[in-house]
């Protein structure tokens, strides 16, 4: 059984959020485990999720270590992978930022140097933050705007940086 969706969380809802309408794309069904497949493999070819009994990291299903047993095999590892994704997604969805960078440091932390990909991260960040409407939470904004958001901007775009 293939789970599917619509796309609609984080930037589904981040899109209505800002006015815009609903795209083609966005209402477009997403084969998670085929994605998730896909970023596996990607995962694996780039060498950014490896296994603990290697000197590297391997994701876990609670998210925080995998049972690492000198006999784990390849299966088993890719299942942990497959479970750290997916809840790297859903907390993505749920906009739980903080716990996905949290994972991302543990399991993945080569990831993070896609500057683009901490640049989305911090934008959704701050958005759900001011989704919330508490006005603590407007303030927090304001603080991730200044001191996580803009300078992730500059480092993912330094075109735009202002200092050619």
């Amino acid at each position: 059984m293939e789970e599917t969706g619509t796309g609609e969380g984080a930037r589904g809802v981040a899109g209505e959020a800002a006015g815009e309408e609903e795209t083609e794309i966005e209402r477009t069904p997403v084969n998670w485990v085929a994605l998730d497949a896909l970023v596996l493999d990607y995962t694996k070819s780039e060498r950014l999720l490896l296994d603990h009994d290697n000197g590297i990291h391997s994701p876990s299903p609670s998210a925080n270590s995998c049972s690492s047993s000198s006999s784990s095999n390849s299966s088993s590892s890719s299942n942990c992978i497959r479970e750290v994704i997916e809840t790297i997604r859903k907390l993505t969805e749920e906009g739980n930022i903080d716990q996905v960078f949290s994972l991302l440091v543990l399991h993945a932390s080569a990831v993070l140097d896609d500057q683009h990909l901490v640049f989305r991260l911090q934008k959704q960040k701050f958005i759900e933050l001011l989704r919330s409407g508490k006005r603590e939470s407007r303030d927090l904004a304001i603080h991730c705007c200044r001191t996580a958001l803009g300078p992730c901007a500059l480092n993912a775009y330094p075109a735009f940086s202002g200092h050619n």
